[in-house]
Order: C-alpha cells, then sequence, then structure tokens
C-alpha cells in the first residue's frame, strides 16, 4: 500500500507513532516523519558527521528497509498526559519510562507494537499486552554497551595509573614523572617495573560500587565480573535474590556502598534528586584511596567535593567522561590532577552506534507490524 503525507501536513493515512521524546529518541521522528522540520534534520545529520559523511544516504537506504512504517506521523510526547492524549491513534508506541499497562492500552485501540527502548521494560506490564495480542519489544542498546565498555577503560586506566605511567619509559621522562630510575640487581631479580611505580592495582578481587542499577551498569557488572571484581551495587528498589545470585551482584544501603567501594561508578539518571547527591559526606565515606568514576552525569557529583576530595588525597583518582562544562574551562581544578582522567563526554561513541540502535529498533518494529497486516506489507 502506498501511503503519503497529506500536503497541507495533515497525515491521517498514516501511520502514527507516538514517541516518549529525548535527544535520542528524536532522530525516530527525522527517520520516519516527512514533516520533520529542516532545522531539525541539518542538526541530526550534523550531530552523526563525525563518524557519517553522507546522514542523507543513511536515511534513504533505512526507510527503503521499514515500508510498513515509513512514512509516518510521529508524534513526541513528554508526560504521561501526553501520552495518553496521543494514544487513540496511535499505531505503535515507543517508550523509556513512561508506563504502558491496562489504562493505557484501553486508550489505544489501534495500537499493534509496544516497543521499549532498552533492555528492561519493567514499565510496560506484559500481562496486560499480552492480554491483548500486543508485542512487546526491547532492544539491547549499542550505546549502553559502549558506554560499560567506556567505565571499564577508567577503570582499568586508573588501577594501573595510566595517567601517570603512559610514555614514562625512559630514564628521563620517569625522573621527569618524580620516578628516579635505580636498577634492580637483575643477578638476583627481576627487573619488572623497572620505574617503580607504587599503587598499582590489580581489578581481581576488588569492590566495585554502582551507584544505580540500570542497563549500563548491568552491562558494567558484567564484564567487572569478568575480570573477577565484587561487584556491589545501590538502587531504589532492591532485586530479587534469584536475579542477584544470576547477575552475581550484592545488594548495599547507600551508606554501606560507599563504604566498601574501592571503585565507586555513577550509573543513576539525573534529576532534581539526584542533583549533589555525591556529595562531600558520601566521599568521605569511601575507602582512603577509593577511585570515583562517574559516566552519568557530572552535576550528580558535587564538583567542589570532588576537587577537595582529591586535594586531601582521599581519593587515589577519578575518571569523569562527562564534564561541569562541556567543553570544559581551562580554570577547572580538576584538569590539574596527574590522577584524574577526563574525556569529552564521548562513552557512547561512535556515533553509529546511535544510529545502528535506531535502525535496529525501526527494523523489529517494522517486521512487527508487516506480521499483523502482511496484505498492506
Amino acid at each position: 500500500m502506498t501511503r503519503t503525507a497529506d500536503p497541507g501536513g495533515a497525515a491521517s493515512a498514516l501511520p502514527v507513532v507516538v514517541v516518549e521524546e529525548d535527544r535520542v529518541l528524536r532522530l525516530v521522528q527525522v527517520i520516519l516523519d516527512p514533516t520533520t522540520p529542516a532545522e531539525r534534520v541539518a542538526a541530526f545529520a550534523d550531530y552523526n558527521s563525525t563518524d557519517l559523511a553522507d546522514f542523507a544516504a543513511w536515511l534513504t537506504a533505512l526507510r527503503a528497509r521499514i515500508p510498513a512504517l515509513y512514512p509516518a506521523q510521529v508524534r513526541l510526547v513528554n508526560s504521561p498526559a501526553e501520552f495518553k492524549a496521543a494514544l487513540p491513534q496511535a499505531e505503535v508506541a515507543i517508550v523509556e519510562s513512561l508506563a504502558v499497562g491496562a489504562d493505557e492500552l484501553a486508550l489505544a485501540p489501534r495500537l499493534a507494537v509496544v516497543q521499549n527502548f532498552g533492555l528492561l521494560a519493567d514499565n510496560v506490564d506484559a500481562t496486560a499486552c499480552q492480554q491483548r495480542g500486543l508485542p512487546v519489544l526491547t532492544l539491547r542498546r549499542r550505546t549502553n554497551i559502549a558506554m560499560a565498555e567506556h567505565t571499564l577503560l577508567l577503570l582499568l586506566a586508573l588501577a594501573r595509573r595510566l595517567p601517570l605511567i603512559k610514555g614514562t619509559v625512559s630514564a628521563s621522562r620517569l625522573a621527569a614523572a618524580g620516578f628516579a630510575h635505580r636498577p634492580y640487581d637483575s643477578r638476583h631479580t627481576a627487573s619488572a617495573n623497572y620505574g617503580r611505580i607504587p599503587d598499582l592495582r590489580t581489578l581481581h578481587g576488588l569492590s566495585l560500587g554502582l551507584l544505580g542499577f540500570g542497563e549500563i551498569a548491568r552491562e558494567v557488572a558484567a564484564r567487572a565480573r569478568a575480570f573477577g571484581m565484587n561487584v556491589l551495587y545501590h538502587k531504589r528498589s532492591r532485586l530479587g535474590a534469584a536475579e542477584e545470585a544470576a547477575l552475581g551482584v550484592r545488594y548495599c544501603a547507600f551508606d554501606e556502598l560507599f563504604e566498601r567501594a574501592e571503585f565507586l561508578s555513577v550509573h543513576v539518571p539525573y534529576s532534581a534528586a539526584t542533583r549533589g547527591l555525591v556529595d562531600a559526606s558520601a566521599l568521605q565515606r569511601l575507602p582512603a584511596g577509593a577511585y570515583l568514576i562517574n559516566t552519568a552525569r557530572a552535576d550528580i557529583v558535587d564538583h567542589d567535593a570532588l576537587v577537595a576530595a582529591l586535594q586531601s588525597g582521599h581519593l587515589a583518582g577519578a575518571g569523569c567522561d562527562v564534564l561541569y562544562g562541556e567543553p570544559t574551562p581551562d580554570t577547572d581544578p580538576l584538569l590539574g590532577f596527574d590522577q584524574v582522567i577526563l574525556t569529552p563526554h564521548l562513552g557512547g561513541a561512535s556515533r553509529m552506534n546511535g544510529l545502528q540502535d535506531a535502525e535496529a529498533m525501526l527494523l523489529q518494529i517494522d517486521a512487527a507490524l508487516r506480521a499483523t497486516r502482511p496484505a498492506q506489507s
């Protein structure tokens, strides 16, 4: 069936796709909705240009592969009330945190597919959807995997003091870094670590505390367990014992998490409630010589408290992929610590991860739609 948008902007002949709006999921509008403002399309082309030279060609190729979805009318919603108001016309709902339950389904007689933008779909009532015969699709996001890999990169780099030891392989460079070279007596011992770098850590057997336990933290936990770390977590709703055992993690109350974590990694979503959650008091609960890693949002960790903990030596170091200014001002004291690794908000890179997430999601929605109405495919 050929579907076209009304020249005047109406799109009654097009499927209606209701999308929980955020800056990532706006890409769905760009891909599917021909009425998307040109300014937004251009902004996404620019955003992806780091890794994709021809965004327009990528759009054209993907659209050809999703005939049951493109073109469509995309409605972006920002609240439960907006979501419910859009549901009566919706054929597809794409959500990340908005609830989809019996009340919502009662408003959506045309709904054919529910897509959760992620692997954990606690916000979707699977039983209610099953009773309606609605497929509930999920997605293991490549961007979350990339974020977990970046977290492990920071863990390993801090444990092995990579910022300090990078390039310190000559006698002159060792001296410049504060490590005067004194040869070992190789008649009796080996010469490993000839730079005499102290305080190197081995991750195996150390404790990693995960503040928050969403999808990225779960990806981190799996990788940390592979390194033999003891993985602790804190979240508002504790997992069941069977799930904790399957994931190889242990629940801790907030204070206990900080008291036990030799590495503390931040994974809570940013909100008014979590702004400054990791404050001076929380940082002081960490064991002396612990490390902090933040790949979530900068302001979850109090900036001045972090600087003070580093200056005092209570923290051995920190790794942050999210900064208090992006770009960071040259005056930020965090730039002055050799034991701090700062990266420019690139944990989810490359851009192809996000594009491939969108592609995988839309392809599976398209397949589900064509399965429900094969005569229109």
